[in-house]
């Protein structure tokens, strides 16, 4: 008998959405033996209600699902398929359960498979223009009292502080959570449509037509595929710098051709030839870390080709940048630069009166960088020392074989400079050494800064210099 399955929906949605799936699923029930399908159903559009309350609202229903004995929660006895939103409900709901409640025994994870469709693990570009008055008067309307659900909202933009602390706790909290359990759990699969709404959407709501995005959510920020480097100029001119790889294995990663993000799921009209179900048919009827794997390079191997084809949308990946001080407060008035730069353009410490040579030298590639490519750039909307850049990885290429031809070997470098908010305060950011972002990651964990459908996250805590005008000592 396979695993009962709960199916969760995203943000403005309900359960009616999923009922085709349902039944796309209990037609094969002969087949797959699946014994029981609940669908999710939860408020996203009241403005109070958070992440943690989803999550705990999620807790209390399995808890009477169990103690009514229609489920269990024994380890790997439950599959989960969501949309959207729901990735980072149900991410967060299981990292409370391992952490909270099951006080770090990660071989009591109840969950098998774990399918996401165009799950918005690294947040929207649209969610910021959810909380609009155009979205309250369309989305929120009479029926939900012209509330568009806030703070779930600010933790679905690009670059949001709870995606970033989410991503802390199951990617980089230093034990292994995909898959707890080699063999038995849980597994994870994301698949992200590659099709948006079109032009005339695209007037409407920015971002709604952007390549490498399903027309709601990024390939880049449905992965789960992501690194983590943490540069701490406590010494301005001696950054001390870690590469973090997390310990979790790869997800599968598909790409949908010709699907949005509405069309990816599932419709009355949908029979069971619907590539999403067949990619979920797929997914459950993997076994063990074995198959998982195989099936992770078949997907891979389907979207390079896919990527091959004349016309098809170009690979895109995003980083999230946050920077603090050395007291945990945000630094929020900064700008950062990249740079195309050589090592003999790079001394340990910026002077002031050299700057404008050295970068003159490669100004062309550099201005090629910022035109071509970084595409998009957001601060978020509540909490700015959080921003996240958009990259073309073709561009990105096409800009480094350039490089590779041209004399003095020079690379892409990141410089930050960034204004502290009172007067006798300084992070001595002129002094910073310029970082070889593509140099990075590639010489500690054989991983590369640039790569297509990944989030990077970059974690920069800058020291606080006070002058004696604010705090002075007297003899």
């Amino acid at each position: 008998m396979s695993n009962p399955i709960l199916i969760i929906h995203g943000w403005s949605d309900n359960y009616k959405s999923f009922e085709p799936l349902k039944l796309l699923l209990q037609a094969q029930n002969a087949q797959t033996h699946i014994s029981d399908i609940w669908l999710g159903d939860y408020e996203s559009m009241q403005d109070d209600v958070s992440f943690d309350d989803l999550s705990q609202g999620l807790q209390e229903r399995l808890e009477d699902l169990v103690a009514s004995q229609k489920i269990s929660l024994q380890p790997f006895s439950l599959d989960i398929i969501v949309h959207s939103t729901g990735g980072p409900v149900v991410r967060n709901w299981l990292n409370h359960y391992l952490i909270d409640i099951c006080k770090g025994d990660f071989t009591k994870c109840p969950v098998r498979h774990f399918i996401m469709l165009a799950p918005a693990n690294f947040g929207s570009r649209l969610a910021a223009q959810g909380k609009s008055a155009l979205a309250k008067l369309f989305k929120g309307g009479l029926e939900h009292g012209f509330q568009t659900g806030r703070h779930i909202l600010e933790g679905l933009e690009l670059g949001s502080p709870f995606s970033w602390q989410l991503a802390e706790r199951d990617l980089f909290s230093g034990h292994k959570m995909y898959p707890c359990d080699a063999d038995k759990g849980p597994f994870i699969y994301i698949l992200s449509g590659t099709e948006t709404y079109g032009t005339l959407k695209g007037l409407v709501a920015t971002g709604a037509n952007e390549p490498g995005s399903d027309g709601t959510v990024r390939a880049a920020a449905a992965s789960l595929d992501s690194i983590k480097l943490e540069i701490d100029y406590s010494e301005p001119t001696k950054p001390h710098i870690i590469a973090l790889a997390q310990l979790n294995d790869a997800p599968v990663f598909k790409l949908l051709e010709g699907f949005n993000h509405s069309t990816i799921v599932p419709d009355a009209q949908a029979t069971l030839l619907h590539p999403t179900f067949t990619f979920i048919q797929a997914c459950l009827a993997v076994k063990n870390a074995s198959e998982h794997q195989e099936l992770r390079f078949k997907c891979l191997r389907e979207n390079n080709a896919l990527y091959q084809k004349p016309g098809f949308v170009n690979r895109y990946q995003q980083f999230v940048v946050r920077i603090q001080d050395n007291m945990k407060n945000a630094v929020t008035d900064y700008r950062l630069d990249f740079h195309v730069i050589n090592d003999l353009s790079t001394p340990s410490s910026w002077q002031k009166q050299d700057i404008p040579k050295q970068l003159t030298k490669y100004a062309d590639y550099t201005a090629e960088m910022m035109d071509k490519v970084i595409s998009d750039v957001q601060k978020h909307s509540v909490d700015a020392s959080y921003r996240t850049f958009f990259i073309n990885i073709d561009a990105y290429e096409a800009l480094i074989d350039e490089l590779n031809s041209v004399e003095g070997k020079p690379y892409i470098a990141m410089n930050l400079d960034a204004m502290p908010a009172a007067p006798g305060v300084t992070y001595r950011t002129d002094e910073l050494k310029y970082a070889p972002l593509n140099r990075l990651f590639a010489n500690k964990t054989g991983k590369y800064f640039f790569k297509e459908n990944t989030t990077t996250l970059i974690d920069i805590t800058l020291h606080l210099n006070v002058d004696n005008n604010v705090f002075n000592l007297i003899d």
